[in-house]
């Protein structure tokens, strides 16, 4: 049974056996059980408490720092030809996806640990002998026919780590079966003990799920902080939080990773523009009372169907692995390698090429438009650009664009910055959502008046993507440098 250390020092065995190979930490509770397991084999008796945690102790120091430094993976990893998928089953046995096709290998190339929480993805199961029914996924969800393709490309994103991974957002009333349809799609890539979990109380919450779970999944959201959505931001892209140790003065306990996620609510919870940039929004439409199942029904007909539908996920992610290469994008969006997967995803579905560039677009310009609907400054700053003259180029201190923007009345101002310093971190968050609506807002640095900024029209005052109430022939007011 060697031991050896992962990149972060942490102690893993790898224990061969004849049917399989299992991949624990040493200090996890799976290790631990097999322990005690093979000591009772040998002698018959329990371990008393105090021989466990020194022997635990001491395999971790030894692996530590005589073993050679292995990765460890949890759930996906990427491999030279494709991409391998833990089914986390009592085989430990995996998928490897290739644009040649899938199939079930009985040990990894890779080295896959689990956590206790997880729970077996179905072993896949064709239909008419070599392809499964993806189709039949949309029976289980209450997806909108336009939103299925950006769906379909998120799920399999979420099999790729080697990419930055979009949030998915469902958003719809009570009764548009938001959490049945998150479940459905958790139970495609990471089913778990718990599959949907309550709104996360503390930033370190959000990691510390990020350490035990592939995907990160919250339901029923009313809304979350503004340290939460950054968090999620540093999820989808990959980074850490970092705490003291406990019971130490001066080391510190980071956890770093990056994972997919997804949210529900019935308002929507990504707010903040750089959260927004990362999501895929979906509004669910409201069931029909005559149309709604009970939960027996539902839950057998999806454990019914499920094997199929993965194993036609599997076939859809091989056909656009194939397709990938050749897909060039006109015009990249924020998450360009999400972009590039769905135009791919919507080929192999027979969509024709730019279709789903298209869509993404229109949802990235939706997305926008919450980002500055949501925003206080952004809706005092709209009014005072639609009093504004063309071409707009205004210049002069952050305090001075706060007198004018406070002049202007909003719904609400629980959220306004309290001084021109508060304006400033503002105008940082919103500036690249209206630079894609045309507005260029530039920090020029600063002088001795404090900050200064300019607020200047890119786009022809024609161009249709300019921001709300910014038409061509509108009249803007007087300052103008």
């Amino acid at each position: 049974m060697p031991v050896a250390p992962d990149a972060d020092r942490n102690a893993v065995a790898v224990i061969p056996m004849p049917s399989r190979r299992e991949v624990w930490r040493v200090y996890s509770s799976g290790f631990e059980d097999w322990l005690r397991a093979a000591y009772w084999r040998a002698k018959e008796m329990g371990v008393p408490e105090t021989t466990m945690k020194s022997a635990l102790a001491t395999l971790a120091a030894a692996g530590v720092n005589d073993g050679d430094e292995i990765e460890v993976h949890v759930r996906a990893a990427r491999c030279d030809d494709g991409y391998l998928i833990d089914l986390a089953d009592e085989q430990w046995q995996a998928i490897h996806v290739t644009p040649q096709g899938w199939r079930v290998v009985n040990e990894s190339p890779v080295y896959f640990t689990r956590t206790p929480s997880m729970r077996p993805l179905p072993m896949p199961v064709p239909t008419r002998m070599t392809h499964g029914d993806v189709g039949l996924l949309w029976q289980h969800t209450n997806v909108p026919t336009h939103s299925r393709v950006m769906v379909l490309a998120w799920l399999l994103d979420c099999f790729r780590p080697d990419t930055p991974f979009p949030a998915l957002e469902l958003v719809g009333e009570q009764g548009s079966a938001q959490s049945t349809t998150q479940s459905v799609l958790r139970s495609l890539v990471d089913p778990n003990k718990v599959m949907l979990r309550g709104r996360p109380k503390t930033v370190e919450d959000v990691f510390v799920a990020a350490a035990n779970n592939w995907l990160v999944s919250y339901e029923n959201l009313s809304g979350l902080t503004p340290e939460q959505q950054d968090a999620f931001c540093t999820l989808a892209t990959g980074g850490g939080f970092a705490s003291r140790q406990l019971y130490t003065n001066g080391e510190e306990h980071v956890m770093e990773t990056k994972r997919p996620v997804v949210l529900n609510g019935i308002a929507v919870v990504a707010t903040r523009p750089d959260l927004i940039d990362r999501v895929i929004h979906v509004d669910l439409p409201t069931i029909p009372a005559d149309a709604r199942r009970d939960d027996a029904d539902t839950h057998a007909g999806w454990e019914r169907d499920q094997p199929k539908v993965f194993a036609g996920l599997l076939d859809l992610f091989s056909a656009a692995l194939a397709i990938l290469p050749t897909v060039k994008l006109t015009q990249k969006q924020r998450m360009a390698d999400y972009e590039r997967l769905g135009e791919a995803v919507a080929r192999a579905l027979g969509f024709a090429p730019g279709e789903f560039q298209q869509q993404y677009a229109e949802l990235v310009r939706a997305g926008i438009d919450r980002a500055l609907e949501s925003n206080a400054v952004a809706q005092a700053l709209d009014k005072y650009l639609a009093e504004r003259v063309l071409p707009i180029n205004w210049q002069g201190t952050a305090g001075q664009l706060y007198d004018l923007l406070n002049t202007h009345s909003i719904p609400d101002r629980s959220s306004w910055p309290r001084s021109p310093k508060g304006l400033s971190d503002q105008l940082r968050r919103i500036a690249p959502a209206y630079r894609a609506k045309g507005i260029d807002i530039t920090h020029l640095g600063h002088s001795r008046e404090g900050a200064r900024w300019r607020i200047a029209q890119t786009r022809s005052q024609t161009n249709p993507a300019t921001p709300p109430g910014i038409e061509g022939g509108t009249r803007y007011g007087a300052h103008r440098e």
